[in-house]
């Protein structure tokens, strides 16, 4: 089905850390919770925890935090990828005035050889991330431990932009009938990562574009 181009347009917003935000976000529908969706990817058919599969960019901070968890998140991780040295691919790392520490390197892979290698930290016993898993079984918050691309799709965010993943219109979970709009369920997200003006900010922008009706923000501490 051909791609409304109309959807992709952004829009300039008033934000220290976000100068604009893809307006697609307002209307596009998302699946509520990818854990009880059967995702189906284009071409490849039924394919679980197909956006987790590449792997993400990791900063400095977010490499540290993972290691410093590295008992147990190695517990539940397949013998082959127990090891931490197999975790992160540090052969080329990008540089980026954005990245905390001023650098990115990628999760390691499955297969690290072959182009279809999964990302280490869904080899284990279950479906979904090991890192979201573990940090529920022992009761911290994921946020600790997860990698912020991973925390944020179907949105990506780069050079002051808000916008999607480009891999959103290859799997099943993105333009869901009758689901809720992908700022609905980035909500939360969004306020944990970027704060409550980016989000009280946000609100005004969908009610701009879409006539809904802001709620109110949770209470934070």
């Amino acid at each position: 089905m051909e791609q409304d181009t109309s959807r992709r347009e952004s829009l300039a917003i008033d934000h220290p850390r976000v100068s604009r935000v893809d307006r697609a976000i307002f209307s596009r529908t998302f699946a509520p919770d990818c854990m009880t969706h059967a995702c189906h990817c284009t071409g490849e058919g039924l394919l679980l925890d197909a956006c987790c599969r590449y792997g993400a960019d990791v900063d400095v901070r977010e490499r540290a935090a993972i290691v410093a968890r590295a008992a147990e998140i190695s517990a539940v991780l397949n013998e082959p990828v127990r090891d931490p040295a197999r975790w992160f691919d540090e052969s080329d790392p990008e540089i980026d005035a954005d990245a905390d520490g001023g650098v990115y390197v990628r999760t390691g892979r499955v297969h690290a050889e072959r182009e279809d290698g999964r990302c280490v930290f869904l080899e284990h016993d279950a479906r979904g991330c090991a890192l979201h898993r573990v940090a529920l079984e022992h009761g911290f918050d994921p946020a600790e431990i997860k990698p912020r691309p991973c925390r944020l799709y179907p949105l990506s965010y780069g050079q002051s932009e808000l916008g999607l993943s480009d891999e959103v219109a290859d799997y099943s979970c993105a333009d869901l009938p009758g689901g809720p709009t992908i700022y609905r369920v980035m909500r939360g997200t969004l306020l944990e990562v970027f704060g409550k003006d980016l989000v009280r900010l946000l609100d005004r922008v969908e009610h701009a574009e879409c006539g809904t009706r802001s709620r109110s923000l949770p209470v934070v501490a």
